[in-house]
């Protein structure tokens, strides 16, 4: 598997060109900078919170940590992180812990860091753990446009 087929029906629904980019096995995001040799700014990790009203995907570029005050003030909300059985069960067609930062192709409300819209591209962790799924700047803005933003990591 390479690109998760709810990434992947999502992508083509928003007629949104992308490229792959494959790399060694790798658990995390920052690792997963590093086996692809790209500077973990450019690479977004997404992070699953819950509240009552259910979850939301806070999306950081992966050298950062999500800041849950400033997404629970910039939301109205009182999240916090989401149980790893929740995580598998939302992303059941993604290998353990490959999730992909694209909530909104889960149907999931996304807020996203500033600092993801200042780079070139950015690249996004797509359904397992050896590929990242790459989107110009204009994609990436494309995609965002509607969903909430702001600094949300430190």
């Amino acid at each position: 598997m390479s690109l998760a087929p709810t990434v992947q029906r999502f992508l083509e629904g928003q007629h949104v060109a992308y490229r792959m980019l494959h790399h060694t096995y790798a658990e995390t995001m920052m690792s997963s900078a590093m086996a692809a040799q790209l500077p973990a700014r450019k690479v977004a990790k997404g992070v699953v919170l819950k509240d009552e009203e259910g979850f939301v995907m806070a999306m950081v570029p992966s050298d950062r940590m999500a800041d849950l005050e400033a997404i629970n003030h910039s939301m109205n909300r009182l999240l916090e992180p989401a149980s790893q059985q929740d995580v598998n069960i939302l992303f059941s067609d993604c290998k353990q812990g490959a999730v992909p930062s694209l909530g909104q192709a889960y149907n999931m409300p996304v807020i996203w860091d500033d600092a993801l819209a200042e780079e070139d591209d950015c690249y996004f962790e797509c359904g397992d753990h050896m590929d990242l799924l790459r989107l110009d700047k204009s994609s990436f803005a494309h995609l965002m446009a509607a969903y909430p933003h702001g600094r949300i990591s430190h």
